[in-house]
């Protein structure tokens, strides 16, 4: 079993980085602003004390369900996550096939991620229709068409290997 990474491109590394630290910023500005922390203010607390950690926490959602990886393993296609791995039997799959950018460029976030630590979610476009990506660039892309109708977009590093591998696993 091989595993295929899905790094980051340069500009999803940069929205990363800029979103994160804006996030963090701003939910910890307000604490800036506070004359006098008291105790009570973390029992009952106020709208002051809930936004930092509300944006904490969906930087570490985004973040565990952000894909790092992929893999064919006992006829699953695994998408590896930090927090819950996702799996789709082999069986489901019709087609795996490496596609130009330019087939993908007019998707649109129906309900994700659009580049921080990557972009995944339900995604739309008028060849594919809805389709779920597990992406993390904007090229290298991978499409998976599947018996149900509901296609999945992945990026590995060396998409050639990835279809190779999956042209090996349906010969076994």
């Amino acid at each position: 079993m091989n595993t295929f990474k899905a790094s980051m491109d340069s500009l999803t590394k940069g929205l990363t980085i800029g979103v994160s630290i804006l996030l963090l910023l701003s939910g910890f500005i307000p604490f800036s602003s506070i004359n006098e922390f008291q105790f009570s203010d973390l029992i009952i607390p106020s709208a002051v004390y809930i936004m930092p950690f509300s944006l904490i926490i969906i930087l570490v959602l985004t973040y565990g369900l952000s894909p790092k990886g992929y893999a064919f393993h006992d006829r699953k296609l695994v998408i590896y996550r930090p927090f819950h791995n996702k799996f789709y039997t082999t069986e489901d799959i019709l087609h795996i096939s490496i596609v130009d950018r330019k087939e993908l460029k007019n998707s649109l976030r129906v309900f994700g991620v659009g580049g921080l630590f990557g972009y995944f979610g339900m995604f739309r476009n008028s060849r594919y229709g809805t389709m779920i990506w597990y992406a993390t660039r904007r090229d290298r892309f991978v499409v998976i068409e599947r018996s149900n109708g509901r296609t999945i977009v992945l990026t590995p590093d060396d998409p050639n290997s990835f279809v190779s591998e999956w042209n090996e696993t349906i010969q076994r």
